[in-house]
């Protein structure tokens, strides 16, 4: 019966996949469990755009074979580990949803991280990087405005 039972299992999970759905539901997901992808998908995501960097910096220095590498590594942390972390979390949801939490990443940002980020920067003489977080915390705010926008055009049915 069990094995039966583990068929079953492996075949729902293998459809599920097949059909581009998520092979995992994230709301069954241990809270530790949740907490782990997360952090693994900020992990990916910070190693896919170092690596980028890193590739640059190795074109720039004319070793082409080593920025290849950075290359070819960035794509996998962004394009598999990422996304199929991405997916076992339940990352995605409605276009709504995915509005209303880049907006709250994005006012966080614009009015609270980077203002204070700047604040601290220019407490202990770091000017330049002090300006630097009031340029991006402009942005943030620049994004977080196109995404409203695109989130009440999307409710006013748009």
């Amino acid at each position: 019966m069990t094995i039966i039972r583990n068929l079953l299992v492996a075949g729902a999970l293998v459809g599920a996949s097949l059909a581009g759905a998520p092979a995992f539901a994230a709301e069954t997901l241990n809270p530790q469990t949740q907490k782990n992808l997360d952090a693994a998908m900020h992990g990916e995501a910070f190693a896919n755009l170092k690596y980028q960097a890193y590739a640059e910096h190795a074109r720039k220095s004319g070793h082409p074979e080593i920025a290849k590498l950075f290359d070819e590594s960035a794509n996998v942390e962004a394009n598999e580990h990422f996304a199929r972390e991405a997916d076992a979390l339940g990352l995605a949801k409605t276009d709504e949803a995915n509005l209303l939490d880049a907006m709250a990443g994005e006012h966080y940002e614009n009015t609270e991280m980077y203002v204070n980020f700047a604040k601290q920067a220019d407490a202990v003489g770091d000017k330049k990087v002090a300006e630097l977080f009031r340029q991006i915390a402009a942005d943030e705010g620049d994004h977080y405005a196109a995404y409203k926008a695109a989130a009440e055009k999307l409710r006013a049915g748009k």
